[in-house]
């Protein structure tokens, strides 16, 4: 599972490269990295699986988050990629794009909203089922790609994000 993430907030105009660089840097290179790294143990195993963090923004970028959405855009076309690579040697590999997920991770693109009133607002409007998720709540399907249940699913980008893709 690589589940690589930095994330800065702020309007694209002002926006410093260093910032874009560290999002690519953690974001996408850290799933390149990870993932090549792990290519050879997978093969002298037969095959397995991979689960790479992409995000809802991966889908649909937002004020304030460019950076940000292009690095797990990235990582969701690094996915379909490798996917089609590795199939022939038994290797899954698909990633999950969460929503809206309440961690401090969060904050910088909280803190650009306007503050935790505002994005509760912005879900509330967004978010079919009305409220964001919780990591406990988004890790069985990383558990499920993960397992041998999951033998025939690769190349595939999974929303979990409340219903706002439908």
């Amino acid at each position: 599972m690589n589940n690589a993430g930095l994330q800065k907030a702020g309007p694209l105009e002002t926006s410093a490269l260093a910032d874009w660089d560290a999002l690519m840097a953690v974001n996408a290179r850290g799933v390149y990295l990870a993932t090549r790294f792990a290519i050879p143990h997978l093969r002298k195993a037969g095959g397995g699986s991979i689960v790479n963090t992409a995000s809802l923004a991966a889908k649909r970028g937002g004020p304030g988050i460019t950076a940000y959405a292009a690095s797990k855009g990235a990582v969701m076309a690094f996915t379909t990629a490798s996917a089609l690579e590795l199939a022939a040697d038994n290797i899954r590999v698909n990633s999950i794009c969460p929503g809206f997920i309440d961690t401090p991770f969060n904050n910088p693109a909280i803190d650009f909203m306007g503050g935790r009133e505002a994005q509760a607002q912005l879900v509330k409007a967004m978010v079919p089922l009305g409220r964001q998720s919780t990591p406990e709540e988004i890790a069985p399907l990383y558990t499920f790609l993960l397992s041998d249940e999951a033998v025939y699913i690769t190349a595939q980008a999974y929303s979990i994000d409340g219903g706002v893709y439908n």
